[in-house]
């Protein structure tokens, strides 16, 4: 359910710039502090001010107290960075629903210690907050954005006010975190506001433009890394094309302070483009609408579904999404509009979600998402009663396909304490790959179902290119190859 469904706005009945968030699940989508630096009108007068002094005051503080943990100061400027999940954005990438991990008092401890270390290495303020992100390994995109909208959040709140005033939706008095810094005692505190309700959390909703919302912020590692490459390969003796992991940008951004400092100066320029909400190219976000009609055209006559027939209903299930994407142009939505190239794999994990949540609440089945195991994030658990069944879903050019078969799967099963799990396979090809393992799939399974004693099962989705019935010959199956995405192994 979208916000706009919630409260009855009809879909196009005003050009509106605020993005349209889900009710029950985060969309992966996050908030760039750059795209909101070159706002100054609103509610984002001085924006950027505010986010570069909340940290100037953290440096502040922390200046001649940094290697002295044990401080008052020290503490204080932990206080500071605290960052609680600011789940009523509806936004980022939560194991579940639209509740994720947010910075606590662990994380606000390194971001103080990355702060620290940049003093000592002749950084004493920040030009742009996100430079932290070089210097911390755990700093990603979602954390980048739960800062900014934590730090702003009384401007989101006095934006979505605005918004609910003008559709004359519902508002009611919620408690929210972290809406004000105390000046006298430096930390977050709560406050009260009118706010409208997520119907199905009970929690506050709140609203951000679309123009300030990107897949990547635009200063991150990998654009770092990209930028200081022709300077530090040479030196590093790397290959050619090679790719760093996290922890090595971080401890090569440590070690040239200057460098990271020189890169954020030079991307002030780089005009970022927010993501295409509407034409929504990853799948990100239109899916739930793209396929809200789905189980009304290819009903399920099932009974109820209890701990015997779980895999039955799931069969049932796999088979109507199976049958959306080949033979309902379901395999439109999981191709780029301007190159038909394939989309990734949330792409296709959204998809699927958006087919078969429905099924799964008219028989009380529980579907959850990217559940963590502790050996990783399972993509779906179905639940019935007291019975459990795990689902991987890869395509069948990715590098990793039969890994994610017969390891990945059944280190899940091993961590949840499950005996059933199915894997969905999806082609979207003629490469010689993906032909060998459409061949070999069945047998697969069946062997790594015997030797690991898993009860495994496999489906295989037909997502290639299909030509529409006025330009079939009477040869061939009706698919043609698409523009290869040249991922294999990257998703």
């Amino acid at each position: 359910m979208y916000f706009s469904e919630a409260f009855g706005i009809p879909a196009g009945e005003t050009p509106h710039d605020w993005f349209d968030p889900l009710m029950e699940i985060d969309t992966p989508l996050f908030v760039d502090p750059f795209l909101i630096y070159r706002e100054d009108a609103g509610q984002w007068t001085g924006a950027a001010d505010a986010l570069a002094g909340h940290f100037e005051l953290g440096f502040s503080i922390l200046a001649g107290h940094q290697a002295n943990p044990r401080s008052q100061q020290y503490k204080k400027t932990v206080d500071l960075m605290l960052f609680p999940e600011p789940r009523e954005f509806g936004l980022g990438v939560a194991s579940t629903g639209t509740a994720g991990s947010g910075t606590g008092r662990g994380f606000a401890e390194r971001i103080v210690g990355a702060m620290a270390l940049a003093i000592e290495n002749g950084l004493q303020d920040l030009h742009h907050f996100e430079e932290l992100g070089l210097l911390v390994e755990r700093i990603g995109r979602d954390r980048i954005s739960d800062i900014t909208c934590n730090v702003l959040k009384r401007r989101f709140i006095e934006y979505t006010q605005e918004v609910a005033r003008t559709h004359d939706v519902p508002l009611e008095i919620h408690r929210v975190a972290n809406a004000a810094l105390d000046p006298y005692r430096k930390r977050w505190v709560p406050e009260d506001h009118d706010l409208p309700t997520n119907p199905v959390t009970g929690g506050p909703v709140l609203l951000t433009p679309k123009r300030f919302l990107r897949e990547l912020p635009t200063l991150n590692a990998d654009d770092w890394w990209n930028y200081v490459e022709p300077e530090l390969r040479e030196d590093l003796n790397l290959d050619i094309g090679s790719r760093l992991p996290k922890a090595r940008i971080v401890a090569l951004a440590r070690s040239h302070p200057h460098l990271v400092r020189q890169w954020s100066a030079a991307r002030e320029s780089f005009n970022a483009k927010p993501y295409d909400v509407e034409r929504d190219p990853e799948g990100l976000h239109n899916w739930q609408r793209e396929t809200a009609k789905v189980s009304e055209d290819l009903p399920i006559d099932f009974p109820s579904v209890d701990e015997e027939n779980l895999n039955d209903f799931i069969r049932k299930v796999n088979e109507r999404f199976r049958h959306f994407v080949e033979e309902q142009g379901g395999w439109r939505l999981l191709r780029n509009d301007d190159t038909n190239s394939p989309k990734r794999e949330t792409s296709i994990q959204l998809l699927y979600k958006g087919v078969v949540e429905s099924y799964c609440k008219a028989h009380q089945v529980h579907l959850d998402r990217e559940v963590e195991l502790g050996r990783g994030p399972v993509d779906f658990i179905f639940t019935a009663s007291t019975q459990r069944v795990l689902m991987e879903v890869k395509k069948l050019r990715n590098g990793k396909f039969w890994n994610g078969l017969e390891d990945q799967l059944v280190s899940y099963l091993t961590s949840a304490e499950c005996s059933a799990g199915w894997f969905v396979a999806v082609r979207l090809g003629n490469t010689p790959t993906e032909l060998s393992r459409v061949a070999a799939l069945p047998t697969r399974t069946r062997t790594a179902s015997e030797r690991t004693g898993f009860e495994l099962r496999s489906v295989l989705v037909d997502a290639r290119i299909h030509l529409s019935a006025s330009l079939l010959d009477g040869e061939g199956d009706g698919t043609v190859e698409g523009p290869d995405d040249d991922e294999e192994g990257l998703d």
